[in-house]
C-alpha cells in the first residue's frame, strides 16, 4: 500500500505541465496557514513558505494539489505543527516526495491533550479518547514553546539569519505574551467563564485559563437529535449568548441552537494565517460576551 501510494505521488509530480519552477528564495512547507504567519514573524520575506492545507479545508481529510507537490520537491524543510491527521496520512508520501527534506516537529515539549475534551479541564479529567487534540497554536502558553521550537530550526538550517531570526522572535514572543497577559486578566475578572463552540479548537487555551469549552460536534461527529436536545439545555443552562462555527463547518446545526435559546453565532477561523489578529478577535468576543 505504502509502494502504491508513492508511486501515486511521483506521478502527481512528473505529469504537472511544464518544468518544476525554482524559487531564488529557500523554500520551507508547513501543515497550515497559521504556520506561514509563525515563519514569516521570524524570517520575513526570507524564505518562501509553501502551506499544504489552503484556508478553509479541513485538515484531516485534505489531499494536497500537484502544484503543492511540485513546491514540497523544491523545500528544504518541513515543519510539522504536531498531530494533525493530515500529518498523519501523508508524511511517509511527503518523505518520498522529497528524500532530502528536513523535518521538524513543532509540539515538541508540549503537554499534549489526550481525546475530544468537551468541559472544563482539570488533572482529574479522566477517560479521555479520539487520539492528542492538535489544535496547541490556539493557546499562547503552547505558542511560546512552539515559537521557540521553529527558532531553534529555523537557526538551525539558516545560520546567517541569525540577527534577523532572534531579533523577530523577541518581538513575537512580546505579542504572544500580551495575548497571554489578557486571557489571564480575564480569569481574573470571568472566574468560571464559559463558551460554546462547534468544533473543540480551542481546547489548550480553556486548559490553561480555567474556562470551559462546550463543543456541538460530539467525538468529531454532527450531534443526534437527542444529543442535540442535551446541548441546547446545556447552553440555557450555561447562560450561552454566542456559538461560534469555524468557516470549514456547516453551520445549520449550531444555527438551530442559536435559535432555541436566543443566542447569536459568530463565525471563528483558527486556521487564519493571519494568526494575531485571528486571536486577538476571539480573545475579545470572550470579553465582551461574559
Amino acid at each position: 500500500m505504502r509502494y502504491i501510494a508513492s508511486i501515486i505521488v511521483s506521478v502527481l509530480l512528473m505529469g504537472c505541465t511544464g518544468p518544476v519552477r525554482q524559487s531564488i528564495k529557500p523554500v520551507v512547507s508547513v501543515s497550515i496557514a497559521p504556520q506561514k504567519y509563525f515563519v514569516e514573524r521570524l524570517m520575513g520575506d526570507s524564505v518562501e513558505v509553501n502551506v499544504m492545507i489552503p484556508p478553509g479545508s479541513g485538515h484531516a481529510t485534505y489531499a494536497p494539489t500537484p502544484g503543492q507537490l511540485k513546491n514540497l520537491s523544491q523545500s528544504v524543510a518541513y515543519f510539522k505543527m504536531g498531530h494533525l491527521g493530515f500529518e498523519a496520512s501523508w508524511s511517509e508520501k511527503f518523505e518520498a516526495a522529497n528524500r532530502q527534506m528536513l523535518w521538524f516537529d513543532l509540539s515538541q515539549g508540549i503537554d499534549v491533550i489526550q481525546g475530544e475534551h468537551h468541559h472544563h479541564h482539570s488533572d482529574e479529567d479522566q477517560g479521555c479518547t479520539g487520539g492528542i487534540d492538535p489544535h496547541i497554536w490556539t493557546s499562547p502558553t503552547e505558542m511560546k514553546v512552539v515559537i521557540a521550537n521553529l527558532k531553534k530550526a529555523l537557526l538551525n538550517l539558516f545560520p546567517d539569519n541569525n540577527d534577523l531570526i532572534n531579533s523577530n522572535y523577541e518581538a513575537f514572543m512580546n505579542d504572544i505574551q500580551g495575548l497571554d497577559e489578557q486571557l489571564y486578566q480575564l480569569k481574573e475578572t470571568h472566574p468560571g467563564l464559559n463558551f460554546m463552540i462547534f468544533h473543540p479548537a480551542y481546547t489548550y487555551l480553556a486548559r490553561t485559563y480555567g474556562f470551559e469549552q462546550m463543543t456541538i460536534e460530539f467525538e468529531g461527529k454532527t450531534p443526534t437529535p437527542a444529543r442535540l436536545k442535551q446541548t441546547i439545555e446545556l447552553a440555557r443552562e450555561k447562560g450561552v449568548r454566542i456559538i461560534y462555527i469555524q468557516e470549514e463547518f456547516d453551520r445549520k446545526k449550531a444555527d438551530v441552537i442559536a435559535a432555541e435559546i436566543g443566542a447569536q453565532t459568530v463565525q471563528v477561523n483558527p486556521l487564519s494565517e493571519n494568526w494575531l489578529d485571528e486571536m486577538n478577535r476571539f480573545i475579545s468576543h470572550l470579553q465582551t460576551n461574559n
